[in-house]
């Protein structure tokens, strides 16, 4: 008997010492986009692949720390977000369309040590020479929109 209630002691210790950790992950997380929200955009290079529907498979795919979430703002501007929470590095790119050239214009803000945009535009350009290959994962994507 003894055995067992050390076990669930430990159990539920454990189940604390997750949460805790899934909070602070979480409040990490919150104050990420909370930083991105109010870092300044500027110009950044087109990357096609950042429109693609899959697009979250695709990050998955080649970058398995970063969560990538879209959001629609207006109806010719989408927001994306790459967060790599653990490294407690983000971007933020705004696409937005442009009547006069007819082409999309990306907007970038940056947060945390610095790469991880450089990281995304490899990945894209990788994937856009690869034949543009949508992945498929066994596991969940997560922040997919």
């Amino acid at each position: 008997m003894a055995t067992t209630s050390v076990s669930l002691k430990t159990t539920s210790s454990d189940l604390v010492d997750a949460s805790v950790r899934v909070g602070s992950r979480e409040e990490r997380r919150v104050d990420l986009i909370a930083e991105l929200q109010t870092t300044r955009l500027v110009p950044a290079v087109v990357v096609p692949g950042i429109e693609h529907q899959a697009a979250a498979a695709i990050v998955q795919a080649g970058l398995p720390t970063v969560e990538y979430q879209r959001c629609t703002l207006h109806r010719r501007i989408d927001e994306h977000l790459f967060l790599d929470v653990p490294a407690r590095t983000g971007v933020r790119i705004l696409a937005c369309w442009d009547d006069r050239s007819h082409r999309i214009r990306m907007h970038c803000a940056e947060v945390g040590a610095s790469g991880l945009w450089d990281r995304i535009v490899i990945h894209f350009t990788w994937w856009e020479m690869s034949g543009r290959p949508v992945p498929v994962l066994d596991r969940p994507i997560g922040l997919a929109a």
